[in-house]
């Protein structure tokens, strides 16, 4: 047996163990202490070198595995317990320690297309609603401010929503980072997104969205698209995430994913190919969305929605 199968399933199996045992017995492993022994890592690797025996070197190689399986749970949990302080998800939440902030740009008439871009790292994120100002955004947080700036090239306006990296703060209890989007409704919108360790929610079935690019790492990410354009066209990067897309049951819909460890679910799709999926008539539609999708360990939905219901 080949010394990295020993390695990835001993990996696999203690974090399956460890996880199981925390959803049952809320098992909680101490981050700050486990991360000093990572030197140990390197230890066995370079023991491993040396030796010639299968059978040890298969011990040592499955220690490796094992050392590397608790040191990446302890990481998972100490990261999810810091997202669900920024996140926060409590409706009824003290905001006596968060600064509030609201940003609008006003509407030109005549604009028939535009661009946003929002960089926002850990926290909740939402396009909530359409605005009669091209861009409004609504604020709470504890760790920074925003600027929303615009860029004018060849009378299409570009705004973008940004973090002020240099007044951000991780210092004090229960951080929050909320940041609420409002889109004018008229033009047609090219979006791009950044986000860290984040809940998404965006509603944009509103507005007339040409593209839509969306980054990501840790990140639980509900998306709900229109019909208004003729033509959609979504890219979707993210590292160890939740990623749940809903497209019109009427909007023609095609799929490309290239995900290495990531669970799928695309019902009434169509595998053309590897990594390649259909809706039924999807070339007869007149209107069509393309979603490609690079991921991680992450779980991908695609739903199909009655727009005359929803």
């Amino acid at each position: 047996m080949k010394s990295g199968r020993i390695f990835w399933g001993t990996l696999f199996v203690i974090i399956g163990v460890l996880g199981i045992l925390h959803n049952y017995f809320a098992v909680t492993l101490s981050w700050d202490a486990l991360w000093k022994l990572w030197p140990l890592l390197l230890v066995f690797l370079g023991i491993s070198a040396f030796l010639k025996d299968s059978k040890s070197k298969w011990l040592v190689v499955g220690g490796i595995g094992l050392l590397a399986g608790i040191v990446l749970f302890s990481s998972a949990q100490k990261g999810c317990s810091s997202v669900d302080r920024i996140i926060d998800r409590h409706e009824h939440t003290d905001y006596s320690d968060v600064s509030e902030q609201t940003l609008t740009a006003e509407m030109d008439s005549g604009v028939t297309r535009a661009s946003f871009d929002f960089e926002g790292g850990a926290g909740r994120f939402e396009f909530r609603d359409t605005t009669s100002a091209f861009v409004h955004a609504e604020i709470r947080s504890s760790i920074t401010s925003y600027t929303l700036d615009r860029d004018d090239d060849e009378g299409v306006p570009h705004f973008c929503l940004n973090m002020n990296d240099a007044s951000v703060s991780w210092e004090g209890h229960g951080m929050k980072n909320r940041v609420y989007m409002y889109l004018n409704p008229q033009p047609s919108w090219d979006i791009g997104i950044e986000g860290g360790a984040a809940s998404m929610d965006f509603d944009l079935r509103p507005f007339i969205v040409r593209t839509l690019s969306l980054e990501a790492g840790a990140a639980s990410i509900e998306v709900r698209l229109g019909d208004r354009a003729d033509s959609c066209v979504v890219s979707i990067e993210t590292g160890a995430s939740s990623v749940t897309l809903h497209v019109p049951e009427h909007v023609g819909c095609e799929v490309h994913t290239e995900s290495a460890l990531s669970s799928k679910s695309l019902p009434a799709f169509q595998k053309i190919a590897s990594g390649h999926y259909r809706t039924e008539q999807f070339d007869a539609a007149e209107k069509k969305i393309f979603i490609d999708v690079e991921s991680g360990l992450s779980s991908i939905k695609v739903r199909r929605y009655d727009s005359s219901t929803w």
